[in-house]
């Protein structure tokens, strides 16, 4: 599952189930990355450009790819796999969207 996203939680572009609404993936994905963002800023640090979070069952990758948009990968890959992955589609992204300005 993968989805571009807006930092308001709003879905650009998605691959998702059918029973997975994608604007609740794409909101909750909003809401993790602003939360972090507070805990980063409360520390004076930088805001995270890349979160992972690994369960049981596979890895979840949240990577900016503007400031104003995201790209958010749940799969059950290995992280290294999944980081790579969503990093070389992060990069074609911003390729694509430079060549729209």
């Amino acid at each position: 599952m993968s989805a571009f996203v807006t930092r308001s939680g709003v879905p650009v572009a998605w691959v998702l189930p059918p029973e997975m609404p994608p604007d609740n993936f794409a909101t909750m994905a909003a809401t993790l990355l602003g939360a972090l963002e507070v805990i980063y800023s409360a520390t004076q640090g930088p805001s995270p450009q890349q979160v992972t979070v690994q369960t049981e069952s596979g890895t979840l990758v949240v990577r900016v790819v503007t400031p104003k948009a995201f790209l958010v990968a749940l799969t059950d890959g290995s992280p290294a796999d999944v980081a790579r992955q969503v990093e070389e589609t992060a990069t074609r992204a911003r390729s694509l969207l430079a060549q729209k300005s």
